[in-house]
């Protein structure tokens, strides 16, 4: 416990002048040379490094050390809980014949459904196979399915009958955990997995070149900017650091804590690769993207904790047993309801109600249409 205010100047000054803490001060001030080259957070950027990474011929020359790190996340700690058929003990048998497996990005398919006659189209960020394993990776940067995304990729791989595999895999990676995939068949994993089981692994193999080992820091320096305009990394890649200078300097942090505790602003101005945008978007074209663990909403007013849910097929919000079209009309129901009878007539929803997702996080209504109004620009700027 830090006594008077000279004691605690002196650890403050220990604080600021220690070499660790300069290294954490350093990588918030410092580009990575991905957003150097404009290419940050950019979905079809992280693929391709993903590719090089995974791939057992490509110049990280690791073999297949990195491939089956991967396996073994997406296999043993995904964040589904998913079992699959392949297990620790095979990926580390030659069975999967791993080192003839190819990796590629942007694969394009399309299947024409017998039944209906309608064509479905796929383009999948990352396909990895081999005579005897198939992977797909849907991989969203910005955290966010595009309608039924998933659900068709999995009918046009059904379509597609690739039976000579024995094993195939299909992943949904994003950096945001909240997020699941609509098909319940996908396997969901996290860059924070991919840093833990594949990244750091890699970077301290005894045969990683000192010019690879420098690609990875600089990929591991981009994980850690904030995305989609707000203050969250894609990977959390300096925790043990900062656990060792909390646990070197507990009383003046404490200190710190307690001073602004309930004063922090809700954001920060933090350096990010994407640009945040107002969006104009329907509720109901926001409904259509959303998926079955973002229909819970909660809302806080005067203390008051108040729930509702939408319904994805009707676009409407159910609150003490009445129905309402749209955010701000269920709002304004939730504040009569706590403050008394026509109390407010107007009342912005989007600011008002959160989506409560099952993990415990909460993401306002207007964050969430910010994310998909950024996803869906993305997707285009991809196309283009």
């Amino acid at each position: 416990m830090i006594s008077n205010e000279k004691e605690l100047k002196t650890k403050l000054n220990q604080l600021i002048s220690d070499s660790d803490f300069l290294r954490i001060q350093e990588s918030f001030e410092k580009q990575s040379l991905f957003q150097l080259l404009g290419f940050g957070h950019r979905e079809t950027m992280h693929s391709s490094f993903i590719s090089w990474l995974l791939s057992p011929t490509s110049s990280l020359n690791l073999g297949t050390f990195p491939l089956k790190r991967f396996l073994y996340y997406i296999c043993e700690e995904n964040k589904s809980n998913k079992k699959t058929d392949i297990d620790f003990e095979l990926i580390e048998s030659d069975s999967l014949q791993l080192e003839e497996m190819e990796v590629a990005t942007e694969v394009a398919e399309s299947v024409v459904v017998p039944e209906t006659n309608q064509e479905l189209r796929a383009r999948f960020d990352l396909c990895l196979t081999n005579d005897k394993v198939k992977i797909v990776v849907e991989n969203k940067v910005l955290a966010r399915e595009n309608k039924d995304q998933t659900e068709t990729y999995t009918q046009i791989l059904k379509q597609m009958d690739d039976s000579s595999y024995t094993y195939e895999l299909k992943v949904f990676l994003s950096p945001d955990d909240a997020v699941k995939p609509k098909c319940p068949e996908f396997i969901q994993i996290d860059y924070q997995g991919l840093y833990d089981f594949v990244i750091v692994p890699c970077l301290n193999h005894p045969k990683i070149t000192t010019a690879n080992k420098n690609i990875l820091e600089e990929y591991i320096h981009n994980l850690r900017m904030v995305y989609k305009g707000v203050n969250k990394p894609m990977a959390k890649v300096n925790n043990e650091l900062c656990v060792a200078i909390y646990d070197k300097y507990k009383d003046v942090l404490d200190e710190i804590f307690d001073a602004v505790k309930n004063e922090t602003p809700e954001k920060r101005k933090v350096k990010t690769s994407s640009p945040t945008r107002k969006s104009n978007m329907s509720w109901k074209e926001m409904c259509s993207r959303l998926n079955e663990n973002e229909k819970k909403l909660v809302a806080t007013y005067g203390n008051v904790v108040t729930e509702a849910e939408i319904d994805l097929t009707s676009s409407k919000i159910l609150f003490n047993g009445k129905e309402y079209s749209t955010p701000s009309a269920a709002a304004i129901a939730a504040v009569n309801y706590v403050q008394g009878k026509e109390h407010t007539e107007r009342y912005n929803g989007y600011d008002l109600w959160s989506i409560a997702y099952q993990n415990g996080e909460r993401k306002k209504l207007s964050v969430v249409r910010e994310e998909i109004s950024l996803s869906l620009a993305q997707e285009e700027e991809d196309e283009d």
